[in-house]
């Protein structure tokens, strides 16, 4: 999946945390060397009755980046050591 670097991928994240208006997704990709995890972190807020999307924080909302961010991450830690598993697993039944 090539993507922007500056843009999200086109189909869903695999996972989403979000920590107030602030939103942390993760994608998934198939990489030569496994799988390989990619996190787009954005703020929502409202503007002019509609909703929009920033990838600017303030000062006051770094907590909200940090839980949303660190709640991605374990997420990915559970996921790789969920595939190292299956991988030992499938190399055991050969």
């Amino acid at each position: 999946m090539k993507t922007n670097q500056n843009e999200a991928p086109n189909s869903a994240p695999s996972y989403t945390s979000c920590s107030g208006k602030i939103r942390a997704c993760v994608w998934e990709s198939q990489e030569a060397d496994g799988i390989r995890h990619k996190i787009l972190i954005s703020r929502f807020f409202k503007k002019n009755d509609s909703w929009q999307r920033g990838r600017t924080f303030y000062a006051d909302e770094l907590a909200m980046v940090v839980e949303a961010v660190s709640k991605a991450q374990q997420w990915i830690q559970g996921r790789n050591r969920q595939l190292e598993f299956a991988h030992h697993r499938g190399q055991a039944g050969t």
